[in-house]
Order: structure tokens, then C-alpha cells, then sequence
């Protein structure tokens, strides 16, 4: 199983858990409709709102590069969903050997996440219409251009997937729930263990935020 594969099963891992395997069929074990395409041009926008875009403000800030990249990796998230939805989970597959470039023009990349937003927009309004494939290709064009490559998302995928399994078991749903550990948000707790061993395997890795979030409490 490659890396673009372990992915793809750890997503449908943690949807099983949070929605039940019944969000296959469009809803959640609570009967809540679900929408990966909203999901994805959401997050889109939060991307693009990191960028240093507004002319009328901050206008020698720069962008929050590391916040794209975060915001990306939430989209991979609805990427892979509505792929494991439609059973094309197989097309990611082409992009096993993408290679991270880095230094593109950040009005290009804005550009390119605009143009996945009204893909996901226009599926999301027209269920007959499947941008997935398309949301795909520009997804992994923008993060080769963000210097990530399949091994370098995987780990931030596993990050934020187990993150996200350790949130659902542990009271996000009915808010009790504490992502700020101590003064640190959690986020920034799970990329620290990561960093510190970049060969952590996913359970190890829940295993470890299992043990920081005790300490905290």
C-alpha cells in the first residue's frame, strides 16, 4: 500500500468513526446531509484568506504560508472523502510522483485555488456534476508549488487525521473539548511530536497525544 493509499484508508477510517458508515450515503448517523464539496471550497476560502490579498490592509505583511499549507491539508481531507464516496479513490494515484518545486507566484496560486473553489461550487450546486478529478489535479499542482511532496503531505495528513480521531473520542462534538493544551494549541502539539520523529507511525502518534492531552488535564 503506498502512502497515497494509507491515506485514503485512514480517511474512510476516521468518517466511519465520526459519521458511521453510513455517511457513504450522503449523511451522517445523526441524518445530517453532508457536503465534501462545501467542505472543500470553505477551506479554500480560508486558504486564500491567508494570502496577503487585501489591498486596503496590511499591506506589507506577508502571507501565512504555514496556514496554507494547513488549510490545504484540511481540503485533502474533503478531497479524498468525496472520492471514497464515489468510489474514485484510485485517481489520486497519478500523482504518486509528484515532485515539490516551490517559488511560485503567490497571485498564481491564488488563482489556481479560485479556480477549485468553482469547481467544488458548481458540484456542490449540481450534484449531476463530479469536479472531484479536476479539484484533484489542481489540488496536488498547488502543493508542489508549496515545496510538499506525497511524503511531506502524508505527514501532515496523519498529523491532522489523528488529531482529528483524538478530537472526535474526545468530546469535540458536545464541546468539551480543550484544543488550547496548557498556553499551546493542539495543532501545534501534534506537528511538535511529528517533528521530533518523523517515522512515527499513526498510532504511535495518537498514542503520544493521548498521553500530552492526560498531562495537560
Amino acid at each position: 500500500m503506498n502512502q497515497i493509499e494509507q491515506m485514503f484508508a485512514l480517511q474512510k477510517q476516521l468518517n466511519d468513526q465520526t459519521n458511521g458508515e453510513i455517511w457513504i450515503t450522503g449523511v451522517t448517523k445523526e441524518n445530517r446531509k453532508i457536503s465534501w464539496y462545501r467542505g472543500i471550497y470553505m477551506e479554500v476560502a480560508e486558504a486564500i484568506d491567508s494570502f496577503n490579498w487585501k489591498h486596503w490592509k496590511n499591506i506589507n505583511d506577508q502571507s501565512d504560508w504555514d496556514n496554507i499549507k494547513v488549510e490545504l491539508v484540511d481540503i485533502w481531507h474533503f478531497i479524498m472523502s468525496e472520492s471514497i464516496r464515489i468510489d474514485d479513490q484510485a485517481y489520486a494515484n497519478k500523482h504518486l510522483e509528484i515532485t515539490a518545486k516551490g517559488g511560485f507566484d503567490s497571485n498564481i496560486l491564488v488563482s489556481l485555488l479560485e479556480n477549485m473553489l468553482q469547481l467544488a461550487v458548481t458540484s456542490n450546486i449540481n450534484p449531476e456534476i463530479s469536479n472531484i478529478r479536476q479539484i484533484t489535479d489542481l489540488f496536488f499542482e498547488i502543493i508542489s508549488h508549496l515545496g510538499i511532496d506525497v511524503e511531506d503531505l502524508y505527514k501532515r495528513y496523519v498529523v491532522k487525521n489523528q488529531l482529528n480521531t483524538f478530537r472526535q473520542k474526545n468530546g469535540y462534538k458536545d464541546g468539551t473539548y480543550r484544543k488550547n493544551w496548557g498556553g499551546v494549541e493542539d495543532n501545534v502539539v501534534a506537528f511538535k511530536i511529528m517533528d521530533n520523529n518523523p517515522r512515527i507511525s499513526p498510532d504511535d502518534l495518537y498514542r503520544e497525544l493521548s498521553s500530552e492531552y492526560s498531562n495537560f488535564k
